[in-house]
């Protein structure tokens, strides 16, 4: 290996880091299964096994669940690819995968504690939609 190979390697690693911690304080501060203000956390999700799961009605209802990096809706998964945060915003880069569709999608969000977000798109602030935790 070249002389400045190691030194261009550690420079690398440690310029990512920054955004390594960033997306796992995200991923941690999401951990669990989370409704909409509208459902029941009752009504969506049961154990099994000691883990949180979808009751088979879950579809009715926006709710997923999030376990380290993946994240799991009724009819959806998705992994976080990466995170950003600006002020009291943080941005999700998700990759997400469905029977007939997969792509990368982008969701903002504002939590309000550690048991409540709202999800806004930036275009449109003004439409909001609250989630709340139900279960770590």
């Amino acid at each position: 290996m070249r002389p400045g190979t190691y030194l261009s390697i550690a420079l690398a690693s440690t310029a990512a880091l920054p955004w390594c911690l960033e997306t796992a304080h995200a991923a941690d501060r999401l951990q669990g299964a989370w409704v909409t203000d509208a459902a029941p956390c009752d009504d969506v999700f049961t154990k099994r096994n000691g883990r949180v799961a979808f009751k088979p009605n879950a579809e009715d209802w926006s709710a997923f669940i999030v376990d380290g990096k993946h994240i799991r809706g009724a009819r959806v998964t998705c992994d976080l690819i990466s995170a950003k945060h600006k002020g009291d915003v943080t941005s999700f880069l998700l990759g997400c995968k469905s029977r007939i569709m997969f792509g990368t999608i982008s969701v903002s969000a504002r939590f309000e504690n550690d048991d409540k977000f709202v999800r806004f798109d930036p275009e449109f602030p003004e439409v909001q939609t609250a989630y709340n935790r139900c279960a770590r």
